[in-house]
């Protein structure tokens, strides 16, 4: 502890050294009195920095936010007041000086996206009157009026553990400057004879960057090729990938007379912003004449001049249109789905993307990419920035916030102790203690998703309903985890809501039921949902997860729970694990997560006999729905999704009637005396019929189930279907054939031998003709 006095001396110390090195400070306040302190602090960095330009978080709905925020923007004139919710829109803006008033909410999330937007020589002030009283986040992890505080606590331990902070909170005054040695600045370096055009690289603002806009010339060679551009927040990536672009265009006008396209894509408009934005930055610095564009929301829609356009184009639409290149920005957000038939539709793709950071992909999703890219034998050339653009390498905020909301946690290395594998019910308040054990098991569970949040931590370690199991080899050698919530067990009251559209926090699995199919009795069971399970890379597929699934099941039935379930997003390798261990998909939602690009699914194994009635009905429900409105709703969901959900819901049976009508069209389609368009009606009740069967000990091929599900029950063009297969509009057509064949002869004993025709009889004596 320092007097207050010595307190803001060495503030003002390290203000005019993080100034001068380019690095930054944080000032955490946490006492009754924040506002008279908030204002102390900001006439010290006045004092040094008179006109700076703000960025202040807060709850603009929350009682008295507002007054407070009116207050602190009398000291600025550049100040952007930014509500947390839309916090992500604000992403590409750097400030001076970075305000969070955490009065009202206190949330993960929150803190990354701020404090990144803060430049080196800045500061971030975080505020508030305590940390864990009153927080909207905390209170939506609340179960039957308790809530535990372990993320809280070690949220602040790590404040007094790192320098560059300085804290004012109950206890006293707290001066942590920061000294350390500074990894210096990479200026850019222009290549001494570049491919792209010099006037790009004379935009670029490090190394880094020279560097990623002289590989995106690899898109220029031919073949199948495919960028895998690489970094953490504030790396200048976008920026990179949008200079690129325009250089990119004068390239290959040399090569080509006709007009070139380019096209880009991202979860959202705002997304692609940044791409967009410096894409027309390169253009102009070419001297270029082109028109823009402008959405509703203010972004870039298109770039158009005399022989070139840059797109926008939403993630689904982009699959079907064409062009030179395909970038795709933030692609770990579309999913390794959406990825896989991104690598199938265009000839060359550009892929950027976030690796750690409070949003980040981590090395899981480059795990899947690198399977995928190797199975489809393209050239890829992959790159990583690891200058960061908005503050010095080595930056004391940087590191305190990678540990403090664990962004880059990776399992421990793994050692074989022993072969015994021991399963542990993990102590929470331990683990939120014990640094090396946290990390360890959070390591694993984030380096198996491609798809994290910093909230999750946060959930994981207060949620007195979040349960975590794990499996190890000895005391420390950790193998495999498992984050767990209890649900189930609604009142009356709870139900009606749900029932009426209304949503709550938790209790996710019986929510989906019961808006999707009715029935009350399942709320009132107890079950676990799984959140999240994951084995440590090395043990990968060898049946650790499934061994883990074991014991969890096992712990679940001997405790009189109802039912264990999961909710994911609807990845192909993902849902294979649920369905190969016996959990039966029983919801997918009719709309994509805008977020993270995919369909939600849910699946269950039942315990008790009740739960298992109402999981047949699940299932049934499911598979009419998706037999149903695969044209319609679920479109654009990927074939496989498809074929897996309907053959994990094979619990499900329908008998299904084709008449005598549609039996001679079909036989008229073998004998190819009748076109596939005549035929459709024909070969779609067949199809419908083979799905419906839950009974059947036989199966087409998967190829043979992927064609009926993308051309019959989707409608999907030709070109989309011999896309996903990886093949030409013969072959599917062939394997239509074949897989029309095999089920007229095995429903019906029909071949192509047989003789068309019908007489009226035939006809009328029938189930469906009574005359």
């Amino acid at each position: 502890m320092v007097s207050k006095e010595v307190f803001y001396d060495e503030l003002k110390k390290a203000l005019e050294d993080g100034n001068a090195r380019y690095y930054r400070n944080l000032v955490y306040i946490e006492r009754k009195d924040y506002l008279d302190l908030v204002k102390d602090v900001i006439n010290l960095f006045l004092s040094l920095k008179p006109n700076p330009s703000v960025a202040y978080g807060f709850v603009p709905w929350a009682n008295g936010s507002k007054e407070r925020m009116k207050q602190i923007k009398e000291y600025f004139t550049k100040f952007d007041d930014i509500d947390y919710a839309n916090a992500e829109y604000y992403l590409g803006n750097t400030y001076d000086l970075v305000i969070l008033d955490t009065v009202d909410n206190f949330q993960p999330i929150n803190v990354g996206r701020l404090a990144d937007l803060a430049r080196g020589g800045g500061l971030i002030i975080m505020y508030t009157d305590n940390l864990i009283n009153g927080k909207v986040f905390r209170s939506s992890i609340i179960r039957n009026g308790l809530v535990l505080d372990g993320y809280e606590k070690r949220f602040k331990r790590k404040l007094y553990e790192h320098n560059g902070i300085f804290i004012a909170d109950t206890n006293g005054y707290v001066a942590r400057p920061f000294s350390d040695t500074l990894i210096p600045k990479v200026e850019k370096k222009i290549p001494r004879n570049p491919i792209m055009p010099r006037e790009i690289h004379e935009l670029s603002l490090s190394e880094d960057q020279n560097k990623v806009i002289e590989n995106f010339s690899y898109l220029l060679s031919g073949g199948k090729r495919a960028l895998v551009l690489t970094a953490a927040r504030g790396r200048g990536k976008s920026a990179a990938a949008g200079l690129s672009i325009a250089g990119l265009i004068e390239k290959l006008r040399k090569r080509s007379e006709k007009s070139i396209k380019i096209t880009v894509t991202a979860p959202s408009i705002s997304s692609a912003s940044q791409v967009m934005t410096f894409a027309k930055t390169g253009l102009e610095a070419l001297n270029e004449e082109f028109s823009l564009k402008i959405s509703d929301t203010g972004y870039i829609k298109y770039i158009k001049g005399y022989d070139f356009k840059v797109e926008y184009v939403p993630p689904d639409a982009a699959l079907d249109d064409e062009g030179e290149l395909l970038i795709v920005d933030e692609a770990a957000a579309l999913g390794v789905n959406y990825i896989d038939l991104v690598l199938r539709a265009w000839k060359k793709v550009a892929l950027v993307t976030t690796v750690h950071g409070y949003e980040g992909s981590s090395k899981a999703f480059l795990r899947y990419l690198k399977r995928i890219i190797q199975s489809k034998k393209i050239k890829v050339r992959w790159i990583d920035m690891e200058q960061p653009l908005r503050y010095a390498m080595g930056d004391p905020i940087e590191k305190w916030l990678y540990d403090a909301l664990l962004l880059d946690a990776e399992p421990s290395e793994f050692q074989y102790l022993d072969s015994v594998l021991v399963y542990e019910d993990v102590d929470k308040m331990e683990l939120s203690e014990n640094d090396g054990k946290l990390r360890s098991i959070y390591g694993i569970m984030v380096t198996a998703h491609y798809k994290n949040n910093p909230d999750d931590l946060m959930i994981m370690l207060d949620g007195v309903h979040h349960k975590i199991k794990a499996i190890r080899m000895g005391e420390n050698s950790y193998v495999g985890a498992c984050q767990i919530a209890e649900e189930g067990e609604l009142s009356d009251n709870m139900i009606d809501i749900a029932l009426k559209g209304g949503t709550f926090d938790g209790d996710l699995i019986p929510d989906r039921i019961l808006k999707h199919v009715r029935i009350r009795d399942f709320a009132k069971l107890k079950g676990w949902r799984i959140v999240r399970i994951a084995v440590v890379p090395e043990l990968q597929d060898k049946g650790f997860g499934t061994e883990l699934l074991r014991m969890i099941y096992n712990e679940a039935k001997d405790k009189g729970i109802d039912w264990v379930g999961s909710s994911f997003m609807s990845d192909q390798k993902v849902l294979n694990f649920w369905i190969k261990n016996d959990f039966i998909p029983v919801h997918i939602s009719p709309k994509k997560n805008e977020k993270l690009g995919d369909y939600p699914v849910v699946v269950i194994k039942p315990i008790s006999e009740i739960a298992n009635e109402i999981v047949k009905i699940s299932a049934y429900t499911l598979k009419e729905k998706l037999l149903n409105t695969l044209h319609d709703v679920y479109f654009n969901m990927h074939p496989e999704i498809a074929r897996m959900l309907l053959i994990g819901t094979k619990v499900a049976h329908k008998d299904v009637f084709v008449s005598p009508i549609l039996l001679d069209k079909t036989i008229s389609f073998l004998q190819g005396t009748s076109p596939y368009e005549s035929s459709a009606d024909a070969l779609h009740m067949l199809t419908i019929k083979y799905f419906w069967d839950g009974k059947r000990d036989w199966n087409l091929a998967a190829d043979e189930e992927l064609v009926l599900i993308a051309k019959i029950l989707q409608g999907k063009p030709w070109s989309y279907v011999a896309t996903v297969l990886g093949t030409n509009r013969s072959q599917v057509y062939e394997l239509i054939y074949s897989a029309v064949a095999q089920i007229m002869k095995k429903y019906y004993n029909l071949t192509a031998d047989n003789k068309v025709g019908l007489t009226l009889k035939d006809v009328m004596n029938s189930q469906h003709y009574d005359g």
